[in-house]
């Protein structure tokens, strides 16, 4: 039991030393050289240990092949993979996925040949880990998610991405931070027409009688303007002329332009992908035991993913998703291994029905 701790400690260690070092090189803007070792370690796991387990896989199903369809196969397999992790664009997102998946399943294989008491050591460490990196003011995974929010620039490789499934009316929910803004919506009577039916020429607020709501929406502006735009807030007066009765699509079009990503607008929940990582790892560990203790584990680790999402919404910011669905998961585990599965052998030896 103490070398499963030491072990777990070291694991935890040299993520900290890496995590700070991935700190620093995107601070420093050593981005090229951050992105390229990415690059090369996804290549390499993808091509070397996702070949090492396929050949497991055709020595174990006697799968006829020759070593160049192999090494052929496994090449074009860790390219396209690195391509669609690092270039998104155009991309397909399933296939996005698709390849972070395979690349959580490769890592949690790897991790899967420790010892029995090593694999819980770590999973358990790894939770207490994630919970002071994320959440304290020194941690590591904090300041890595200010800096990225702060300079805009992701980090590809390290988030599963998965879309916010749109609602029947084929529309999104619109997202808290815009929902302020359109609070007196109803109170603006809609105009017919459309935005060039408006007078090109300059318009002033002195020209026009506003609302007591209106007036609002101007100051909201102004301030939305001062933070993103401050050069554009003396023609704020002509925005609002131009977009007066569509105050839901002004902001629509204010947050694509200034807020998301080079105007697409975020409709993603991202999930870290060492998460996916150790939740496969402690799934895998249980199935070796039992399997009522991998299904056991398993919905255990979709609730705690739950309550996660849960506590997102309420709080709408970075939390760890490890924490909850890992305890959750280990204390389901320890008590089918020293309860439940003694007593169901037991009460089935019996003839006692379930």
């Amino acid at each position: 039991m103490t070398d499963a701790l030491v072990n777990a400690l070291a694991i935890v260690s040299f993520f900290l030393v890496a995590t700070f070092v991935i700190v620093c090189c995107y601070k420093f803007n050593f981005n090229r050289i951050l992105i390229g070792y990415m690059m090369f370690s996804s290549a390499m796991l993808l091509g070397m240990l996702g070949g090492n387990m396929l050949v497991i896989v055709i020595a174990k199903f006697e799968i006829p092949i020759d070593v160049f369809t192999l090494l052929f196969a496994m090449y074009n397999f860790s390219v396209v993979g690195v391509l669609s992790i690092f270039y998104q664009k155009g991309t397909p997102m399933w296939l996005t996925q698709t390849y972070l998946v395979a690349t959580s399943v490769i890592m949690a294989w790897q991790l899967g040949q420790f010892p029995e008491w090593s694999t819980w050591a770590l999973v358990i460490v790894l939770a207490f880990y994630d919970l002071c990196a994320v959440l304290t003011p020194c941690g590591p995974l904090k300041w890595l998610v200010n800096l990225v929010q702060q300079e805009g620039r992701p980090l590809p490789g390290l988030l599963y991405e998965a879309e916010i499934r749109r609602n029947h009316s084929g529309h999104t929910a619109q997202p808290v931070r815009e929902n302020v803004y359109y609070q007196c919506e109803s109170e603006i009577p809609l105009r017919l027409g459309s935005p060039r039916d408006v007078p090109e020429g300059p318009t002033s607020s002195t020209h026009t009688s506003l609302t007591p709501c209106q007036v609002q929406l101007r100051a909201r502006l102004i301030e939305f303007y001062s933070k993103h735009n401050p050069s554009a807030i003396s023609r704020v007066d002509k925005i609002l002329e131009r977009y007066h009765g569509r105050e839901t699509e002004l902001w629509h079009d204010l947050y694509q332009k200034y807020v998301t990503d080079q105007g697409e607008v975020d409709e993603t929940i991202k999930l870290g992908l060492g998460d996916f990582v150790f939740y496969s790892v402690l799934v895998s560990r249980a199935a070796k035991y039992d399997f009522s203790a991998m299904i056991g584990c398993l919905v255990s680790v979709l609730m705690g993913l739950g309550g996660t999402l849960f506590l997102l919404g309420i709080y709408q910011k970075a939390l760890p998703a490890l924490p909850i669905s890992i305890l959750l998961a280990v204390m389901m585990y320890f008590w089918l291994r020293v309860v439940f599965v003694d007593f169901a052998s037991s009460a089935l030896n019996l003839g006692v029905p379930l």
